[in-house]
């Protein structure tokens, strides 16, 4: 496994955006999570909706209703 030393360790450098870039993007992640969690939202009460006719048509199928 290769090792790095300390000299080439601390001669390393990196960017770190400012303040106000990271609230920026803070902000631009967080629109598509609430966009996600309303859609998540709206496909449960569908798919609860959905098992909810089909009861209701099996129950008036097998009550020769259909």
């Amino acid at each position: 496994m290769p090792k790095v030393n300390r000299e080439q360790l601390f001669e390393f450098r990196w960017s770190i955006p400012s303040v106000q870039k990271q609230k920026e993007l803070a902000l631009n992640l967080d629109a598509p999570h609430e966009e996600i969690q309303a859609l998540t939202a709206l496909y449960r009460r569908k798919r609860i909706a959905l098992e909810d006719l089909k009861k209701s048509l099996l129950q008036r199928a097998f009550a020769g209703q259909l």
